[in-house]
């Protein structure tokens, strides 16, 4: 049977999650940091969205560079918000859990998802899958992706890149050699800005050129294995399974109605969020040891409090837990109102069957046979 794979790509995550919170910055270069305290400007672009990186910001690139690119232009520059983001990433993963066979999350922002047997081996059928998904996320969580479906890991990555922001590409199993014939090396994905100069000397530029090149003379320069390896590539050949990893940690975050450090109107909150993780927690079928509230001071701060339990997944205990840890932050943080909290359980196991007291089995099976009798 042909794989069918798709690669889900939430168009930029961050700069797109401010906007949707913060309209006042909608439409306008956005540039997500992560600002090492030492001076204002100090650290490095997590992200930024397509206005921003037409102007050259790109991440990782210090701060201080990137409001140079920026001077005198409408660029608004945002601390990292990673917990508000770690959230939604989740909701967003969980709904893609629901179309698909498997599902191998690669970062906060991306996704494969191998839905061979779900579309029956049909590229019409998963191109409606796709469809799908980017209606359901546009639809709960106001946000687009790009989505490219492939018969492999790779050609997915590679067509999720095809048409972006918002795009969908497919590309079928009798198209790969077509789709990637002319690509320059370097838009192969795994193939860096040193392997395309090595292979530029070599004369090879496109992946049809790769892909034909004289393997002895290639493995001369590279080796054996990753010659092998780049001409793979080049040809669109991919056997990685999509694995699908265990969850580590499963959390949820709302805003309160208004800034706030009373209590109540907190545990509230806590309560709606701890519902809601109870649910996920039972879909899962998992158990928690640990339990930690985040808080989200006005200010965007966020720090947290954890506490290691005993083994459950029940949602009393979860919401009590959380209530605990909640009243401990508060009185150690006197007048710190919060913007937003949440609720995040971790070291998560496989929820074990309850086993029934030794001799009951054998008193029930015998009670069964008197009845059969």
């Amino acid at each position: 049977m042909q794989r069918v794979v798709l690669h889900v790509d939430l168009d930029s995550f961050y700069a797109s999650l401010e906007e949707l919170r913060n309209p006042g910055v909608r439409g306008k270069a956005i540039v997500i940091c992560v600002y090492s305290g030492r001076s204002a400007d100090s650290g490095a672009v997590s992200t930024a969205n397509y206005k921003a990186r037409e102007l050259g910001i790109k991440a990782g690139m210090p701060i201080v560079f990137a409001k140079r690119l920026a001077k005198d232009k409408d660029v608004v520059f945002l601390p990292n918000d990673i917990e508000y983001y770690r959230t939604v990433s989740e909701r967003i993963m969980e709904l893609l859990e629901d179309e698909a066979d498997a599902i191998e999350q690669v970062s906060i922002d991306e996704a494969y998802l191998d839905v061979t047997k779900r579309s029956m081996d049909s590229w019409e059928n998963a191109q409606k899958i796709a469809e799908e998904i980017k209606g359901r996320i546009k639809i709960r969580e106001g946000l687009t992706c790009s989505v490219g479906i492939g018969p492999n890991k790779l050609i997915a990555k590679m067509a999720s890149e095809y048409k972006k922001p918002d795009g969908l590409t497919v590309v079928r199993d009798s198209q790969v050699t077509d789709f990637l014939s002319n690509l320059p090396v370097s838009k192969i994905y795994g193939i860096g800005d040193k392997t395309t100069e090595a292979l530029n000397s070599l004369g090879i530029r496109t992946a049809r050129e790769l892909a034909n090149f004289d393997t002895v003379a290639l493995e001369r320069v590279f080796g054996r294995n990753k010659a092998r390896l780049l001409q793979d590539k080049a040809k669109g050949i991919d056997e990685s399974p999509v694995q699908q990893a265990e969850a580590q940690q499963i959390s949820r975050i709302g805003t309160l109605k208004e800034d706030t450090d009373n209590l109540e109107t907190i545990v509230e909150k806590l309560r709606e969020l701890a519902a809601d993780l109870s649910t996920r927690i039972e879909k899962e079928k998992v158990v928690f040891r640990t339990v930690s509230i985040i808080a989200i001071e006005t200010d965007l701060k966020v720090q947290t409090k954890s506490e290691t339990i005993q083994e459950t997944d029940d949602e009393e205990t979860l919401l009590g837990t959380a209530r605990s840890l909640l009243e401990r932050f508060l009185q150690e943080n006197p007048g710190k109102k919060l913007r937003r909290v949440g609720i995040r359980v971790s070291h998560l196991a496989p929820k074990r069957e309850k086993k029934m007291p030794e001799g009951l089995d054998r008193y029930f099976n015998r009670a069964d046979a008197d009845l059969t009798q």
